[in-house]
Protein backbone atom coordinates (compact mmCIF):
# COMPACT_ATOMS: atom_id res chain seq x y z
CA UNK A 1 0.00 0.00 0.00
CA UNK A 2 3.14 2.43 0.46
CA UNK A 3 4.46 1.75 -2.51
CA UNK A 4 1.19 2.72 -4.21
CA UNK A 5 1.10 6.29 -2.65
CA UNK A 6 4.72 6.88 -3.23
CA UNK A 7 3.78 6.22 -6.92
CA UNK A 8 0.75 8.45 -6.77
CA UNK A 9 2.51 10.97 -4.61
CA UNK A 10 5.71 11.13 -7.09
CA UNK A 11 3.91 11.50 -10.05
CA UNK A 12 1.53 14.09 -8.64
CA UNK A 13 3.87 16.09 -7.27
CA UNK A 14 6.32 16.60 -10.30
CA UNK A 15 2.82 16.14 -12.69
CA UNK A 16 0.98 18.87 -11.83
CA UNK A 17 4.50 21.96 -11.78
CA UNK A 18 5.01 20.39 -15.32
CA UNK A 19 1.66 21.06 -16.83
CA UNK A 20 0.93 24.31 -14.89
CA UNK A 21 4.74 25.67 -16.13
CA UNK A 22 4.40 24.08 -19.55
CA UNK A 23 0.86 25.43 -20.00
CA UNK A 24 2.34 28.84 -19.09
CA UNK A 25 4.82 29.04 -21.32
CA UNK A 26 3.73 27.71 -24.24
CA UNK A 27 0.10 29.91 -24.04
CA UNK A 28 2.44 32.81 -23.59
CA UNK A 29 5.01 31.94 -25.95
CA UNK A 30 3.19 30.11 -28.93
CA UNK A 31 -0.30 31.58 -28.42
CA UNK A 32 0.54 35.34 -27.71
CA UNK A 33 -1.95 35.05 -24.10
CA UNK A 34 -0.70 37.99 -21.54
CA UNK A 35 0.98 37.71 -18.92
CA UNK A 36 0.30 39.25 -15.64
CA UNK A 37 3.96 40.52 -14.72
CA UNK A 38 3.86 42.94 -11.43
CA UNK A 39 6.50 45.39 -12.92
CA UNK A 40 5.28 48.04 -10.57
CA UNK A 41 5.34 45.63 -7.56
CA UNK A 42 8.39 46.53 -5.32
CA UNK A 43 7.99 42.91 -3.42
CA UNK A 44 8.02 40.78 -6.71
CA UNK A 45 10.53 38.32 -7.74
CA UNK A 46 13.05 39.55 -10.19
CA UNK A 47 11.83 37.70 -13.00
CA UNK A 48 9.34 39.70 -13.19
CA UNK A 49 10.95 42.89 -14.41
CA UNK A 50 10.85 41.40 -17.85
CA UNK A 51 8.99 39.22 -20.24
CA UNK A 52 11.80 37.00 -21.45
CA UNK A 53 13.46 36.23 -17.95
CA UNK A 54 9.63 35.56 -16.92
CA UNK A 55 9.58 32.84 -19.87
CA UNK A 56 12.67 31.79 -19.48
CA UNK A 57 12.56 31.21 -15.91
CA UNK A 58 9.14 28.92 -16.71
CA UNK A 59 10.33 26.94 -19.36
CA UNK A 60 13.51 25.77 -16.91
CA UNK A 61 11.27 24.84 -14.13
CA UNK A 62 9.08 23.16 -16.44
CA UNK A 63 11.48 20.99 -18.12
CA UNK A 64 13.17 20.53 -14.48
CA UNK A 65 9.40 19.03 -13.59
CA UNK A 66 8.96 17.26 -16.71
CA UNK A 67 12.17 15.59 -16.90
CA UNK A 68 11.37 14.33 -12.73
CA UNK A 69 7.77 13.13 -13.93
CA UNK A 70 9.72 11.11 -16.96
CA UNK A 71 11.85 9.76 -13.98
CA UNK A 72 8.82 8.52 -12.05
CA UNK A 73 7.41 7.18 -14.59
CA UNK A 74 10.27 5.05 -15.90
CA UNK A 75 10.74 4.16 -12.51
CA UNK A 76 6.89 2.66 -12.14
CA UNK A 77 7.01 0.65 -14.96
CA UNK A 78 10.45 -0.78 -14.01
CA UNK A 79 9.25 -1.56 -11.01
CA UNK A 80 12.16 0.02 -9.16
CA UNK A 81 11.03 1.57 -6.10
CA UNK A 82 14.02 3.14 -5.08
CA UNK A 83 14.14 5.42 -8.32
CA UNK A 84 10.20 6.38 -7.88
CA UNK A 85 11.33 7.70 -4.30
CA UNK A 86 14.13 9.52 -5.56
CA UNK A 87 12.12 11.34 -8.08
CA UNK A 88 9.62 12.01 -5.38
CA UNK A 89 12.59 13.35 -3.43
CA UNK A 90 13.94 15.30 -6.39
CA UNK A 91 10.51 16.65 -6.80
CA UNK A 92 10.06 18.38 -3.40
CA UNK A 93 13.64 19.45 -3.63
CA UNK A 94 12.69 21.72 -6.84
CA UNK A 95 9.52 22.79 -5.56
CA UNK A 96 11.73 24.17 -2.36
CA UNK A 97 14.12 25.45 -5.22
CA UNK A 98 11.42 26.91 -7.12
CA UNK A 99 10.34 28.84 -4.10
CA UNK A 100 13.73 30.10 -3.21
CA UNK A 101 14.18 31.19 -6.81
CA UNK A 102 11.12 33.22 -6.04
CA UNK A 103 12.20 34.84 -3.04
CA UNK A 104 14.67 36.94 -5.02
CA UNK A 105 13.85 40.43 -5.42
Amino acid sequence: MNKIFINIAACLSSGIFAYAYLREFIGAFFFGEEVQLQTDNPDAPYYHNSLDLYLWNTLTFGLIFTGILGLAIYGIFKRKHGLVFLSFVLSMMSIFLMMFNGAFK
